[in-house]
């Protein structure tokens, strides 16, 4: 028997289905990712939601959609949360008229699908990347993705245009990066040898004409990068940074183009934020912190949310940070050398092709958290602003895990390689550390979602991580309104004056509490103390006014609310003040004016509306008066329409209707009653005493009548004061 004695090369066997372990790996992964989010839509509104959706008339017709763009007012009932906003204003106009009215669940979801939109559009940018490997794209973007700190965000319905500016920076990124240099440059067909029809004849032919359309269509001046920014920008100011965030791309990372190349995103980023701040600078938020204290202050705030995001721990919805009382204060200047520190490290970073990812993401940080640093917020902090800065430290994140990977063992190309002792130590520690990374992150932003599901519950969640927020026990005090002990809310309310004294807001709450348990001059000291405390602050004359108004003590109501008219023309709190005090005034003809005036400003207003129609039934009713006492002249007529004269302050007029029915019965003492009741309310006093007289004359056991008398005799006398 002959034996065979040459080498046997043994086949490679076959690699192993990578294509089904990925699969199962991504489906584990969106698995996980919606298990972390999927009580998000249980969450309710909160914080500017009511203004902004809830309260706010203007969102429930659609005829206010052209509004939007040249009224920024109406983007909000409460001033302090106006923005120039017009179409994100106008898509929730269509969602409460088409798709659910106040439900937060349309919202919310609406919110998610944004949200799942940056996430794909990160992943996106991340693998376009100059040396960010798919392990670390994926990594970087799932930590975004499952940050406690984006639930801030998506939970919070009316901040829908932050995740809209965020995708829109991210898009135009990516369709920069992409379009048209990552294109084929030659048109994208192969010609079959043999052609086997019609159209492949055709496309031999014209091969080439083909190929040059095709090159000239991808590199038309189109600005496609541009097309996500523009709308976006009628949805968030805050969308402005992706000039400057771009210029830093080109810098780093673009051979072919030059800087003239972002000359269109600087023009139309740079116009759009001086022709917003031009149409929102009047609406600026009541603060109790001072401009410059907020502005000394911002570098602080961008090393707490630095600090969070690698630390997401005990986050609050309502910081209880206000801002530095002076700018030598130790922790601003921290803040100053922390933010040059970055950004000198951005800078060297720079310098190295294969720290530029990082670079990138860290400029990308400081760029975006300048709108809100220059442009002083109701707050000091707040953290959805970090959202769209969070995106630039998912890019270094991306960049310096990919720099990471460098360190471990190398694999061998061969298919066949198994892996040694210190590959499978290395892969799988690294594995083991990301998975247990992503899985704290989800698990805390599972149980950040569970803190936004009721007002109850996010107030409860803010009073206990920022004990310093007179405002946040504030708004848990309100809250438990529905309680049976009405003794509770007044608690919180005086616990939060406490906390924070001199807030014009809690005061008009605290105020609140004490009326609802009838406790009137509690109620007025603390209506004074809020406007004192914000005497530019209309919400708290207009409520001030209101509760006058409800203790029936009438002109001071009607100074209160025209005063929070005139310091807000849109505060409707006032006008329905002063359109019931005209209206129980009968002042017919100045509550048509109001109500007209009102419809003007907010032209589906339904107090407005059902004003103008009692002005107008009013009206009606001395018409009616007028034409029954000129056709059938008589005592009764015409006394009913002098005392009608009388209710709508038209005193000559009443004058002369009881002068008429005095024609028809001279001795008619009613009449000579109610012209003295007009001579009085003109100041008239000699022609007051004299129909008095013949009242008393005509009537002479009327006891009303001759006191009436004594009292203006006395007035003359100077022995009383009118």
């Amino acid at each position: 028997m002959r034996l065979y004695t040459g080498k046997i090369t043994p086949t490679k066997r076959k690699p192993k289905d990578y294509l089904l372990i990925l699969s199962i790996a991504l489906v584990a992964i969106a698995a996980g990712w919606i298990a972390a989010w999927s009580n998000h839509f249980q969450s309710s509104f909160h914080f500017s939601d009511f203004p902004v959706l809830v309260s706010n008339s203007s969102m429930h017709h659609a005829s206010n959609f052209g509004r939007f763009f040249t009224t920024p007012r109406i983007s909000s009932v409460d001033k302090d949360s106006v923005g120039y906003r017009p179409l994100l204003s106008a898509w929730f106009a269509f969602d409460y008229q088409f798709l659910g009215g106040t439900k937060p669940f349309v919202y919310q979801a609406e919110n998610f699908a944004w949200f799942a939109a940056v996430l794909v559009a990160l992943f996106g940018l991340l693998k376009l990347m100059p040396g960010v490997r798919g392990f670390a794209a994926l990594f970087a973007t799932l930590l975004f993705g499952l940050h406690p700190m984006m639930a801030d965000t998506v939970n919070y319905a009316s901040q829908q245009g932050t995740l809209i500016a965020t995708f829109a920076v991210l898009a135009g990124l990516v369709i920069f990066a992409f379009w048209p240099w990552r294109l084929p440059q030659t048109f994208p067909l192969t010609l079959k040898r043999v052609p086997e029809h019609g159209l492949d004849e055709y496309l031999r032919k014209n091969y080439k004409t083909l190929e040059q359309r095709y090159v000239k269509a991808i590199h038309l001046p189109i600005g496609l990068y541009l097309w996500p920014i523009v709308p976006a920008l009628l949805c968030d100011a805050s969308t402005v940074v992706f000039a400057p965030i771009l210029a830093v791309y080109v810098a780093y990372f673009e051979t072919r183009r030059t800087q003239r190349s972002v000359i269109p995103a600087w023009i139309i980023c740079g116009g759009w934020w001086i022709f917003q701040m031009a149409m929102t600078w009047k609406f600026a938020p009541f603060s109790k912190t001072p401009p410059a204290n907020y502005w000394f202050s911002q570098p602080w705030v961008a090393v707490r949310y630095l600090y969070r995001f690698f630390f997401p721990y005990r986050l609050s919805a309502d910081s209880d940070f206000y801002g530095f009382a002076n700018f030598w204060n130790p922790l601003a200047s921290v803040g100053v050398a922390a933010v040059l520190l970055l950004a000198f490290g951005a800078y060297r970073l720079g310098k190295s092709p294969k720290w530029r990812v990082v670079a990138f993401g860290i400029w990308w940080y400081l760029i975006a958290l300048v709108p809100q640093a220059v442009v002083r917020q109701g707050a000091v902090e707040a953290n959805w602003r970090a959202t769209l800065p969070y995106a630039g430290l998912a890019l270094a994140i991306a960049g310096t895990v990919s720099i990471a990977m460098e360190w471990l063992p190398k694999r061998s190309e061969d298919p066949a390689a198994r892996f040694t002792g210190m590959e499978w130590v290395a892969y799988v520690g690294a594995a083991t550390v990301a998975v247990a990374v992503l899985a704290a992150l989800g698990w805390g932003t599972h149980g950040r979602n569970r803190d936004w599901a009721s007002e109850a519950d996010l107030w409860r969640n803010t009073m206990e991580n920022s004990p310093g927020n007179g405002r946040a026990i504030m708004y848990y005090g309100l809250t438990r309104i529905s309680d049976r002990d009405l003794n509770e809310p007044l608690k919180y309310m005086q616990r939060a004056d406490a906390v924070a004294p001199g807030d014009p807001l809690i005061e008009v709450n605290v105020a609140g509490a004490h009326a609802r348990l009838s406790q009137s001059r509690e109620a007025e000291a603390a209506y004074k103390n809020a406007i004192q405390y914000g005497g530019s602050y209309s919400p708290a004359w207009s409520a001030y006014g209101q509760w006058l108004l409800n203790e029936n003590r009438l002109p001071e109501a009607q100074a209160k609310a025209q005063h929070a008219v005139e310091l807000d023309p849109y505060d409707m709190t006032g006008r329905r003040v002063l359109m019931d005090l005209l209206a129980q005034q009968h002042l017919w003809p100045k509550l048509e004016e109001l109500a007209q005036e009102t419809l003007r400003l907010l032209p589906d207003d339904p107090d407005a509306e059902r004003s103008l129609e009692v002005a107008q039934t009013g009206k009606d009713e001395i018409v009616h008066a007028v034409e029954a006492a000129s056709s059938q002249p008589s005592v009764d007529h015409f006394l009913e329409l002098s005392v009608l004269y009388f209710k709508s302050q038209r005193y000559q007029d009443c004058i002369d209707a009881a002068q008429q029915a005095l024609k028809i019965k001279p001795d008619l003492g009613e009449a000579y009653s109610n012209i003295a009741s007009a001579y009085h309310a003109l100041g008239r006093l000699d022609e007051t005493i004299e129909a008095l007289q013949n009242e008393v004359r005509l009537n002479p056991n009327l006891p009303s009548a001759r006191s009436n008398l004594e009292i203006e005799l006395a007035v003359k006398r100077g022995q009383r004061k009118e």
